[in-house]
């Protein structure tokens, strides 16, 4: 007895009428997805899709320099001059200046941007204003009014540096003068002057004494004597007369006329010394001797006073052109003689 139905291990084999259908259902379902992805592919997240050869358009990839494809018969031929040459950029690239931040930081990381490079400018010079010199004004002191007879020499001398010891404003005119205070004056105001005598060692005077120096000037140059048994005496207050002999001495004065004729100025001739005449005779037709109050009384044997011999120094140092000469009515000014 046969039965109609075919074996359980055989299959039937489809048909090409039914392989056909199948491609062709198939194709239908693909053309629809495509079309519908095509318009709107967001929504499927369609992008990235990849679709078979058969529905896309075939890759364009451009020529590579470095492939030969062969050349159409009928296609010209570029020439050489007019081929284009791959070159390299002329511009080097320039690397970034400072830290690179990237675009998109780690989550949590704070990124501070770098500060912008700003060129640095040099301080401006600060120059500190130069401080104005103090006017120096003539000096004054206390104890010289501006109409005081020798107040001209003084200020003069003051302002030479030749007077140079006083204190608290005031010059004391009317202290007497002692004989190392007159060696530092002369000192003072020839201190170029060549020596014209040898030093003496005073046994009165130690080396070591601020006044040796002046002491040893004035007698090498010729203004200041000793005193016998090798005597200089230096804190004597010294008389009018040996100031007038020590400046004339020392500046090599000689009497132009008879001395005794010359000294007629004087009402108290008769004290000068004899041995201080012709000192006295030729200091006063240079000009140097200063009286005061009384221009005819000499009074030689009186102890100088500062004024009175800041008065003859002055006439001394006129006398040799150190300083201009100064009108004064206590000058002494030697007789007319008569026809």
């Amino acid at each position: 007895m046969s039965s109609s139905q075919p074996p359980s291990g055989e299959r039937n084999r489809l048909g090409l009428d039914e392989l056909i259908a199948i491609l062709v259902a198939f194709g239908t379902m693909g053309a629809i997805l495509f079309w519908v992805t095509g318009k709107n592919p967001d929504r499927f997240n369609a992008k990235n899709w990849q679709f078979p050869a058969v529905f896309s358009l075939p890759a364009v990839t451009p020529a590579s320099p470095g492939i030969l494809t062969p050349v159409p018969p009928n296609a010209a031929v570029p020439s050489p001059a007019t081929t284009p040459v791959p070159s390299k950029p002329d511009v080097a690239p320039v690397a970034p200046l400072g830290p690179v931040v990237p675009a998109t930081p780690p989550v949590g990381v704070i990124v501070v941007p770098p500060k912008p490079i700003v060129p640095s400018t040099p301080d401006p010079a600060i120059t500190k204003p130069k401080a104005a010199k103090p006017k120096v004004g003539p000096v004054r002191f206390s104890d010289i009014p501006d109409k005081y007879w020798a107040s001209p020499f003084i200020l003069a001398l003051v302002d030479r540096k030749i007077f140079t010891d006083f204190t608290d404003s005031k010059f004391q005119p009317d202290e007497p003068m002692t004989r190392a205070e007159l060696a530092r004056l002369i000192q003072r105001m020839s201190d170029d002057k060549e020596p014209i005598r040898k030093p003496i060692n005073f046994k009165d005077v130690k080396d070591k004494s601020p006044v040796a120096p002046a002491i040893d000037h004035t007698v090498k140059t010729g203004y200041l004597k000793g005193y016998p048994n090798n005597e200089f005496r230096p804190e004597k207050q010294i008389p009018r007369v040996e100031v007038i002999a020590a400046l004339a001495s020392g500046l090599s004065l000689k009497p132009s006329t008879k001395a005794t004729k010359t000294l007629r100025v004087y009402t108290d001739r008769a004290k000068v010394p004899k041995w201080a005449v012709n000192k006295v005779a030729s200091a006063t037709e240079a000009g140097i001797v200063v009286n005061h109050p009384n221009r005819e009384l000499l009074q030689p044997n009186k102890i100088a006073t500062r004024a009175e011999v800041a008065a003859m120094i002055y006439q001394a140092m006129a006398k040799k052109g150190q300083v201009p000469a100064k009108a004064s009515e206590y000058v002494v000014k030697p007789l007319k003689s008569s026809k």
